[in-house]
């Protein structure tokens, strides 16, 4: 079984090439008309995906259900 690891303590040669499994937190607020009121979330996990992409790594992304 492969070892998690961090994001940033991963290289070049650890990514490129790769399938990524990331586990973010991708919910929203809603108000009372369905307009988003905070996506903070999903803008933390873009550093994540970005990096990934960078590195060469396909990013498989999941969230989970609230």
């Amino acid at each position: 079984m492969a070892t998690k690891r961090s994001v940033g303590t991963l290289g070049d040669k650890d990514l490129r090439g790769k399938k990524v499994f990331l586990r973010a937190d991708l919910n929203i607020l809603l108000d009372d008309s369905q307009n988003i009121t905070d996506d903070n979330c999903i803008r933390a996990s873009v550093l994540s995906i970005k990096f990934l992409m960078a590195k060469g790594a396909k990013a498989i992304l999941a969230n989970h259900l609230a």
